[in-house]
């Protein structure tokens, strides 16, 4: 018999964790969070690890353009399971990798990192259309293997403040082109007007409408690595939209098809996604 959760991933996606990480997990979580931002509070610069929000073009572009950032304001922070251990801690106590996720991949998932995404009010920024496998990386194995991410929410995350969204079902239609520039390497010149990797509007998906995914602190999302998925920006004055994700190695889905999707009256360039040429790490490099 397939729960609830499993029959969602598989025929949406994606799938509500009502109350996953509440009281003692839930503060632990907090105060994990709040050690990222102290090791990031006298930043002035964005790093692989850390990304610093921007006004204007937003923390991403104005990183890759060498463009200057607020001091110590987190837009994100990668493998937050090294540099503050609490977090993979608070992940094993809530048997994350062996429920939720073992549920519907059929087998226990492998932690293959971890991240805070932090949406502050006025300044966060957009996370654009995207599917986390089309960062895959060579030899991570997408014939064997496949991603689900647990996204935990801090604070409330709604449509106001850029919870996330999902194209229920996308995940079955293979992988779309992604445009846009991959993250530039230490040593390399800061590029003129940078795009951040996206699924350009004319690739989207027309099987369904977009659907919000508003939580409550404590409460989660998972999702599997092909949905097509984005958020929003924050532009309340003082709602702040914090979360942790927690990105886990499984089996390759059943139901899910590696291939290039070729979206109703699109055709599929391969020339023009630098994403699929020059893919970054899933680990640590799955930008959900």
């Amino acid at each position: 018999m397939v729960d609830t959760t499993s029959r969602e991933i598989r025929e949406n996606g994606f799938a509500r964790l009502p109350g996953l990480a509440t009281g003692d997990a839930l503060g632990r979580l907090r105060r994990a969070v709040s050690r990222i931002e102290e090791l990031a509070a006298d930043r002035t610069a964005s790093s692989g690890e850390f990304v610093l929000e921007a006004a204007g073009a937003g923390g991403w572009a104005a990183w890759q353009e060498g463009a200057g950032a607020l001091k110590g304001v987190l837009r994100s922070a990668d493998r937050i399971h090294e540099h503050v251990p609490e977090f993979d801690a608070v992940q094993r106590s809530l048997r994350l990798a062996e429920g939720p996720v073992a549920r519907c991949a059929g087998a226990p998932g492998e932690l293959v990192n971890a991240f805070l995404w932090a949406k502050p009010p006025v300044v966060g920024s957009a996370k654009p259309w995207h599917q986390d496998m089309a960062f895959a990386p060579p030899g991570f194995g997408v014939e064997k293997h496949g991603i689900m991410t647990v996204w935990i929410a801090l604070e409330p995350a709604t449509t106001r403040n850029g919870c996330l969204e999902f194209v229920p079902g996308s995940h079955t239609l293979g992988l779309f082109p992604h445009s846009g520039d991959r993250e530039r390497l230490p040593g390399e010149a800061p590029l003129e007007k940078a795009v951040e990797p996206h699924i350009a509007d004319a690739h989207l998906p027309r099987t369904a409408e977009p659907v919000a995914m508003p939580l409550e602190p404590g409460s989660a999302v998972m999702f599997d690595g092909m949905v097509v998925h984005r958020s929003a920006p924050n532009t309340t004055a003082a709602e702040p939209r914090t979360a942790v994700s927690f990105v886990y190695r499984v089996p390759r889905p059943s139901w899910v098809r590696w291939g290039p999707a070729v979206p109703a009256g699109a055709a599929f360039d391969r020339g023009e996604s630098s994403v699929e040429r020059r893919a970054q790490a899933l680990a640590p490099g799955s930008r959900a």
